[in-house]
């Protein structure tokens, strides 16, 4: 191999080994959350569609695979009911104070930590429009990871978005409804939350 002048294998190697680096830095965890999809059909206030709740990767702590997954819902929502997945089981229960939450759990070993998952989901969405959101726990064998962090401008101490951000979905107003702002922010997104302040301890 005929190396340009001033260079030597070792540069090349050095180079290649940067390339490396790059390319890990880049599929970070941290450039992949916990989503919502709406597949292309908007929400509409009182209307019922779907949405697919895709987990892009493991837990962040420990950084192992997926075994178990819940989405918690505030008292706003409507009926949810989720669709099956295969090498997944999944429960639905109503909260004591009219929340909800859908459970999926993995049957075998976890799902690898590269690999996302899907959990489509039939929504019956809030009957005001605003923007609503889906705290999300990721359980794993060694710990577990809260989708849940408000998503906010960036600060001289915290980036913009978060680690952790909390998975929302804009609700549109029904066609000639003056009820509700399709551009407001609905205060269910935390402060409604069914499970806020309940067997939350941190990420």
């Amino acid at each position: 191999m005929n190396l340009p002048v001033g260079t030597s294998p070792l540069f090349w190697a050095a180079l290649g080994g940067l390339v490396i680096i790059s390319a890990l830095v880049s599929s970070s965890p941290a450039n992949a959350h916990a989503i919502i999809d709406l597949n292309g059909v908007a929400a509409v206030a009182g209307k019922t569609s779907g949405l697919t709740l895709e987990i892009q990767h493991g837990c962040l702590t420990g950084q192992d695979g997926t075994t178990q997954v819940t989405a918690f819902a505030g008292k706003p929502w409507g009926a949810i009911k989720p669709a099956a997945v295969i090498g997944w089981t999944s429960v639905s229960a109503r909260l004591a104070n009219g929340g909800q939450q859908i459970t999926w759990t993995i049957q075998g070993d976890p799902q690898p930590f590269g690999r996302p998952v899907f959990f489509p989901l039939t929504v019956n969405w809030p009957k005001s429009a605003g923007i609503y959101g889906l705290r999300v726990l990721q359980v794993c064998p060694s710990g577990v990871t809260w989708w849940d962090t408000p998503v906010s401008p960036a600060t001289a101490t915290a980036p913009s978005p978060p680690l952790t951000p909390l998975p929302q979905v804009q609700v549109l107003a029904r066609p000639g409804s003056t009820a509700g702002s399709a551009g407001s922010t609905n205060a269910q997104t935390t402060a409604d939350d069914p499970n806020s302040g309940a067997a939350h301890s941190g990420h």
